[in-house]
C-alpha cells in the first residue's frame, strides 16, 4: 500500500505538471491579437492564438517558458507557475514598431513571408495583394473589369487556371465551367482595405485547398473587426475617381460588426472612353456565445461594367488607320455583378477538440463581348462575340480539429455545386444584335470532398502526412443540337501530400514538400467524348531553406519540379478543344528581406522556371507564354513621423510565344513610386 500510494502520487504530479495550459493575448487595449506565435522554449513546439485571441499549449508543463511573439508587438516571454495550471492566462502585447527580429524561423517560410510583406508592402488594389506571392505576375487587359492575367512558376495560368483562390478560406473566387475560361478569378469583389492579410503556399501540398492549387493558393483573410472608421478618396488622370469607406456598426463584449463600401470609375487612357464603374459593399458580424462559440456572418455585393480597347493590328497603326490608343471594334467591354454570403459556426468541445461548420452561396452573372479577328470570318458584320452565364453556387463545409498523443488532427468533408443557366458563346454585332449562337447550355458540376491533415512536431522535427479525396459529378446540357439527353461523367480523385521540417539550429530550417494536386477540366469538353479524364493530375516536389542572418535579414532558397498530366481543354473564346499534352516545369527560387533601420525595409524575390512538354519534339516542346525569368523587389520606408513611401520594380522576361519559340512575346520592367501621409483625427 505504501508503495501504491507513491506511484499514485508521482502520477498526480506528472498529471498536474502537464495540465492544460491556455488563454488570452490582447493588446493595450483589450483587443484580442490573432495569430500570435507561442512558442515553448523547452519542447521547440508552438503553436498560435485564435480570432479571439484565445490559445492553449497541451505540450507544456510546470517550469516551462512561452514566448509570445507577433510582428509589430513587443515580444514576451512567461514562464508558467504552479498558479497557472488549468486557469487562463491573460498576456498583454504592447505595440511597437515593425521589426524583422520578431520573424520566428520555426514557422513555415510561407508564414514568414505573409506576417513580414502584409505588414511592409505598399497595396493598392486587391488585384496588388497577389504580388505580394513571390514569383507571382497580374496583367490587367481588355478594360478594367475583366479579371487579370496570372503568370507563376512557368505556368501562364490564364485566369486562374492552375492557382487556387479564396476568400476567408471557403468562398471559391475560381469559376468552373466559366463562360470566358476554365478557373476565372475575378477579384474585384475585394475591398483592398478589408483584406487583414494573405495567406498563400505554392505547390500543391496543402490537402485543405483541391481543385487549381497546382502552382499554388491563395486566400484572402478579411477582417474581423476594425479599430477605426475611415473615409478615402482617391483621384488622378483620366476621370479617375475612388471612394471607400469603413465604418463600425456595433462593438460589445460579445457582438462586433462593420460595413466596408467602394466606389471605382475611370474613363481610362484610350480614345474610345473605358466608362469604368465598379461598387463594392460588405457587411461582417461576429457574435461570440456563452457557451464559448462563436458565429460569423459575412455578406457582400459587387457590380461593375466597363468598355474596352482591346488587342489590335500593328498594320492598321502603321497606315495610319488608327494610333495605338484606338479601336477597330468600340463595342468590346462588358458588365459582371457577384453576391457572396458565409455564415460559420465554431464551437470548441474540449482543450483538444473544435468544431467548425460553415455554410456559403454565391450569385453570379457575367457578359464579355470581345473581338479578336475583327472582320477574318464575318466581312460584313465582323467577329465580335459575346460570353455570357448566370450561377449560383452552394457549398458547405465541417471541419474537426483534434489532438490526440501530440499529433494534430484536421479532418474535414464538404461540397460545392455550382448550376450554370445558359452558358453562352455567341456571335454578336455592336453588342446588340444575336447572329448566332455558337455554343448554348446548361452546366451542373458538384465536388465532394474529404480530408485528414495529421502534423506532430519533435524537438527539431516537424513532420506533416495528408491526404484528399475529391468526388466530381460533370453533368450538361446542350440546347444547340437540342438533345434530350444529358452527357454526364463522375470521377475520383485522391491526392496525398507530405511535408518536412527541420530546424538543423535557432536560425537556419531546412524543408521538403511532396504532393499530388489536380484541376478540373471544363465540363463541355463532354462534347467531343465521355471518356476523356476530366481531372488531370499534378505531382510536385520542393526543396527548400530559410535562415536569419544575424537579426535583420531573412533569406530563403530553394528548387521545385511540377508534372502536370495530358490534358485537354476547352477554349471558351472559340468552342473548341485543344491538346495540351504532358507537361514539366522545374525552377530555383531565391529572395531576402532586410531591414536597414527602424523605418527603412529592402526586399527582392528573383525566380527561374523552364517549362516543356513531354511528348513534343525536342525543337517543337516550348509552352507558349511560359516566363523564364521574374524580379520583383522594392525599398520601403514605413511610418516615419506618419510618412511612409516605397519604391518597386518588377520584371517579366521575353517568353515563347509558340511551340517552335520562332516567335518571342516581349517581356516588360516597371517601377513604382508611392508616398502617403497618415492623418489620425480622434
Amino acid at each position: 500500500m505504501k508503495y501504491f500510494n507513491h506511484i499514485a502520487f508521482l502520477i498526480l504530479i506528472n498529471i498536474s505538471s502537464y495540465a492544460q495550459i491556455s488563454g488570452f493575448v490582447l493588446d493595450e487595449f483589450q483587443n484580442p491579437i490573432q495569430e500570435v506565435t507561442i512558442l515553448n522554449k523547452k519542447s521547440n513546439t508552438h503553436t498560435h492564438s485564435d480570432g479571439n485571441g484565445y490559445f492553449k499549449d497541451p505540450n507544456a508543463k510546470l517550469g516551462d517558458s512561452l514566448q509570445f511573439s507577433f510582428i509589430g508587438f513587443k515580444s514576451t516571454t512567461y514562464q508558467i507557475a504552479e498558479s497557472d495550471l488549468n486557469r487562463n492566462l491573460t498576456i498583454h502585447l504592447s505595440e511597437t514598431s515593425v521589426s524583422l527580429n520578431q520573424i520566428n524561423i520555426t514557422e513555415s517560410l510561407p508564414y514568414n513571408l505573409q506576417l513580414i510583406d502584409n505588414h511592409i508592402r505598399p497595396v493598392q488594389s486587391s488585384q496588388e495583394l497577389l504580388r505580394l506571392v513571390p514569383g507571382l505576375f497580374i496583367a490587367q487587359h481588355a478594360g478594367g473589369g475583366k479579371a487579370e492575367q496570372i503568370f507563376l512558376r512557368g505556368f501562364d495560368l490564364d485566369h486562374g487556371t492552375d492557382i487556387q483562390i479564396t476568400v476567408d478560406q471557403l468562398i471559391p473566387v475560381n469559376m468552373v465551367s466559366h463562360a470566358h475560361g476554365q478557373g476565372y478569378a475575378d477579384l474585384h469583389f475585394i475591398i483592398p482595405e478589408t483584406v487583414k492579410r494573405l495567406d498563400f503556399e505554392k505547390g500543391s501540398y496543402n490537402a485543405a485547398k483541391g481543385n487549381f492549387a497546382n502552382a499554388g493558393y491563395v486566400d484572402f483573410i478579411l477582417q474581423d473587426r476594425i479599430a477605426n472608421n475611415s473615409i478615402i478618396f482617391e483621384t488622378g488622370k483620366f476621370d479617375a475617381h475612388r471612394f471607400a469607406g469603413m465604418f463600425k456598426l456595433l462593438k460589445t463584449p460579445h457582438t462586433n460588426s462593420y460595413i466596408a463600401a467602394e466606389s471605382v470609375s475611370t474613363d481610362g487612357y484610350f480614345e474610345h472612353p473605358q466608362d469604368f464603374k465598379r461598387f463594392n459593399g460588405l457587411f461582417k458580424l461576429n457574435h461570440n456565445l456563452k457557451s464559448g462559440a462563436e458565429l460569423k456572418f459575412t455578406g457582400s455585393h459587387f457590380n461593375s461594367k466597363w468598355n474596352a480597347s482591346g488587342q489590335i493590328p500593328q498594320r492598321a497603326i502603321d497606315q495610319g488607320l488608327i494610333n495605338r490608343f484606338g479601336a477597330i471594334d468600340p463595342n468590346e467591354g462588358g458588365k459582371t455583378d457577384r453576391t457572396n454570403l458565409l455564415m460559420q459556426f465554431i464551437q470548441p468541445i474540449s482543450s483538444y477538440q473544435q468544431l467548425k461548420l460553415s455554410a456559403f452561396g454565391s450569385y453570379y452573372n457575367f457578359e464579355l463581348f470581345s473581338n479578336f479577328t475583327f472582320f477574318l470570318n464575318d466581312s460584313i458584320n465582323g467577329d465580335q462575340i459575346k460570353q455570357k452565364e448566370n450561377r449560383t453556387i452552394f457549398g458547405l463545409d465541417a471541419q474537426w480539429l483534434s489532438k490526440w498523443y501530440g499529433i494534430n488532427f484536421t479532418s474535414a468533408i464538404g461540397n460545392r455545386l455550382d448550376l450554370i443557366h445558359n452558358i453562352e458563346l455567341s456571335h454578336t454585332k455592336d453588342r446588340l444584335l444575336l447572329l448566332n449562337h455558337l455554343a448554348l447550355g446548361n452546366v451542373n458540376e458538384h465536388n465532394a470532398y474529404a480530408y485528414i491533415k495529421s502534423n506532430y512536431e519533435w524537438n527539431k522535427w516537424e513532420v506533416s502526412v495528408q491526404c484528399r479525396m475529391d468526388i466530381f459529378q460533370f453533368n450538361y446540357k446542350d440546347k444547340v443540337l437540342l438533345s434530350p439527353d444529358k452527357l454526364n461523367k463522375t470521377e475520383l480523385k485522391i491526392s496525398p501530400k507530405f511535408h518536412l521540417r527541420y530546424n538543423l539550429k535557432p536560425g537556419l530550417q531546412l524543408l521538403a514538400k511532396m504532393g499530388r494536386g489536380f484541376h478540373s477540366n471544363d465540363t463541355r469538353l463532354l462534347l467531343q467524348n465521355t471518356n476523356t479524364s476530366m481531372l488531370p493530375t499534378t505531382n510536385s516536389l520542393d526543396l527548400g531553406m530559410q535562415t536569419k542572418l544575424g537579426k535583420n535579414i531573412l533569406f530563403h532558397a530553394g528548387l521545385w519540379y511540377l508534372n502536370l498530366q495530358d490534358e485537354l481543354v476547352y477554349v471558351g473564346d472559340e468552342a473548341i478543344v485543344e491538346n495540351s499534352g504532358e507537361t514539366n516545369r522545374q525552377g530555383i527560387e531565391a529572395g531576402f528581406r532586410f531591414q536597414l533601420n527602424k523605418y527603412i525595409f529592402l526586399d527582392a524575390e528573383s525566380s527561374y522556371s523552364h517549362a516543356r512538354a513531354v511528348t513534343a519534339d525536342e525543337k517543337q516542346n516550348f509552352i507558349p507564354l511560359a516566363a523564364n525569368w521574374t524580379h520583383i523587389g522594392g525599398l520601403t520606408l514605413k511610418n516615419y513621423k506618419q510618412f511612409s513611401a516605397a519604391l518597386r520594380f518588377r520584371m517579366l522576361s521575353d517568353r515563347p510565344a509558340n511551340e517552335d519559340n520562332s516567335i518571342r512575346a516581349t517581356g516588360y520592367q516597371l517601377v513604382d513610386a508611392t508616398i502617403n501621409y497618415q492623418y489620425r483625427y480622434i
